[in-house]
């Protein structure tokens, strides 16, 4: 009797060790199989960060509050950063515009649609639902491939990430989960320097760029927004319901 029990203990001890090492076979898999995220990626970073980024909408006076707005979809801002550095008198003291990014997170903005008839404002959408204190480098730091400039990335937290997140590391968690499940195009610029293209031609064909490597995207989820009688590119607008899978743009 005793050595039937000692036998079944050893069995039993046995299935347990195989079980844990299926499991831990099965994680490491996984997650050598995930797609990498931004935060995993390598990109340049400042030597020391800035530490004067916090942002306050009460002492901004083109600054709103909105509570009261419905949240219809999320709308994932991608800014074409070579149009913006080129166009800034400040650009070369801008760590953004000292390197080479391209496709950059403006930000994630809670939005509502417009109801039939009614002219399409920002004030309409929720804005500024919180007052936040400055977030921690460690935050910054982990997300910075993203969105490279410390004060932008207070400003997306508080202005947009506070009426849906509950804090700065959720809010930049999602848009790093959004913007790595998205393939970008490498012919971007390319296309802006065709002169031969016509306004319409670029943006088609920044639309279309998008479209033939991110097959899951339909035309209606996305808007590009030109800019400079239609030479330069400003954004990439890719929108999302509010169980973040791709939808209609408002």
């Amino acid at each position: 009797m005793a050595n039937n029990r000692v036998r079944s203990l050893i069995a039993a001890i046995v299935f347990l060790i195989l079980l844990i090492l299926i499991i831990v076979a099965i994680f490491y898999f996984v997650r050598r199989n995930q797609q990498p995220t931004i935060s995993d990626e390598s990109c340049p970073r400042p030597k020391q960060y800035a530490t004067d980024y916090d942002f306050d909408y009460t002492t901004r006076s083109n600054e709103f509050q909105n509570l009261n707005s419905t949240i219809n979809y999320f709308r994932l801002s991608l800014s074409w950063s070579p149009s913006f550095c080129a166009h800034r008198k400040q650009a070369p003291n801008l760590f953004q515009c000292q390197n080479n990014f391209t496709y950059i997170v403006h930000g994630l903005w809670p939005n509502a649609y417009s109801q039939p008839g009614e002219k399409r404002s920002m004030r309409h959408h929720p804005r500024n639902c919180r007052n936040e204190q400055a977030m921690s480098t460690n935050t910054i730091h982990k997300y910075f491939c993203l969105m490279p400039s410390e004060s932008l990335m207070q400003a997306e937290w508080e202005k947009h990430g506070t009426c849906y997140w509950s804090s700065p590391e959720e809010y930049f968690e999602q848009i790093n989960v959004l913007y790595s499940n998205l393939q970008l195009p490498k012919n971007t610029e390319e296309i802006l320097s065709n002169t031969t293209l016509t306004k319409a031609q670029r943006r088609l064909g920044i639309l279309d760029s998008f479209l033939d490597i991110n097959p899951q995207l339909a035309r209606d989820n996305m808007q590009v927004i030109m800019i400079h009688k239609g030479k330069d590119l400003k954004e990439v607008a890719i929108c999302y319901d509010l169980n973040f899978n791709y939808t209609k743009c408002g």
